[in-house]
């Protein structure tokens, strides 16, 4: 065996074993013809563009592409449930600050930007806003089939705000000084788009679904923009509990409600694995506000909050799990890869 064929070898490894025992003489073959014969002596090398062709493929094989075994399959529909998941959240988000900006604009109030009128500090936070509806036009499009266009929306809405957060994280000093609950909304912020641009990758066929679960973040943004003028409405000043339920806490109440369906219907591992995943995350951001809090009913909301959370993120894992082909399935048809997603 020559010393560029080890190397081959050596590359392909990054592959799952089940895909290289079928594929690997015949990749290799491809790759020493296209090579030609090279000399030890030269210590000749895989190119770049071979290593980073045989990385994509890898990443595919392993988020159910073709010729994955079914476990993959299982592990690359649950990544793209947590695209479609956190893209609808953000869909939320996006749509309630919308409404908010319709009714300020109606009523003629003051929208909450940053900064004063005409500075530099007013016109990021507008651009920053701007962006995320975004947001929403690539939940709208990953739901309706649009792969390309809900990749680009989406990394248009979410770098403005990831580099909003992060020019002062930077600027205030090493990032292991800052607050955990900085890069945990980093993190939860850029997670879904990243679930998009890996899940959603060529060997998928996206489903495309009904407009009535395409437009379902906007009407959930109006029932929580709704919810929250009520309870703001009846101003509980003697109680602040109530508002760890409002935004955020309403996501944790919906997410509850969605994990506790997965549970009780036995859902498929996929929904399990996302669940857990997007629990998790919830959980990420959710915990650092016991730190800021003191002592009280608040503190203890939140503690319970938290402690949903692990409790049905423990459960989706273990039932998420236990419900996973085995790894040595047989390989899937390339049709058959994309039925699964959601």
């Amino acid at each position: 065996m020559s010393l560029l064929e080890q190397r081959y070898r050596s590359v392909l490894r990054l592959l799952p074993a089940s895909y290289r025992a079928e594929r690997e003489e015949e990749m290799v073959d491809a790759f020493m013809e296209l090579s030609g014969e090279v000399p030890d002596e030269e210590n000749p090398r895989p190119r770049w563009g071979e290593i980073a062709s045989v990385l994509s493929l890898s990443l595919r094989v392993r988020l159910g592409g073709a010729g994955a075994s079914p476990r993959f399959v299982a592990w690359g529909e649950a990544v793209r449930l947590v695209a479609l998941l956190g893209l609808g959240y953000q869909a939320v988000v996006s749509v309630n600050q919308f409404l908010q900006w319709g009714h300020a604009l109606a009523f003629g109030t003051d929208v909450a930007w940053t900064g004063l009128p005409g500075s530099v500090e007013r016109l990021v936070s507008i651009t920053v806003c701007a962006a995320d509806l975004c947001s929403a036009v690539a939940f709208v499009a990953i739901m309706r089939g649009h792969v390309r266009t809900a990749k680009v929306t989406a990394v248009i809405g979410v770098a403005a705000p990831l580099v909003y957060m992060l020019t002062p994280m930077i600027l205030a000093g090493p990032l292991t000084d800052r607050p955990l609950s900085e890069p945990a909304t980093l993190v939860f912020t850029a997670a879904p788009v990243i679930a998009l641009l890996t899940g959603f990758h060529s060997d998928i066929t996206p489903r495309r679904r009904s407009w009535a679960a395409t437009l379902s973040p906007a009407a959930a943004g109006l029932v929580v923009l709704c919810g929250t003028w009520l309870v703001v409405a009846l101003r509980p000043y003697n109680l602040d509990w109530p508002y760890l339920w409002l935004g955020f806490g309403t996501t944790i109440l919906v997410w509850t409600a969605g994990a506790v369906v997965v549970l009780a219907r036995r859902s498929s591992p996929s929904w399990a694995l996302a669940m857990t995943a997007t629990g998790l995350l919830l959980l990420m951001v959710r915990l650092p506000l016991l730190d800021n809090l003191p002592e009280g009913a608040s503190w203890t909301m939140v503690c319970a909050q938290c402690a949903v959370l692990w409790a049905l993120s423990t459960a989706l894992a273990w039932m998420g799990a236990r419900g996973l082909p085995g790894a040595s399935g047989t390989a899937l048809l390339t049709s058959k890869v994309g039925k699964g997603s959601g």
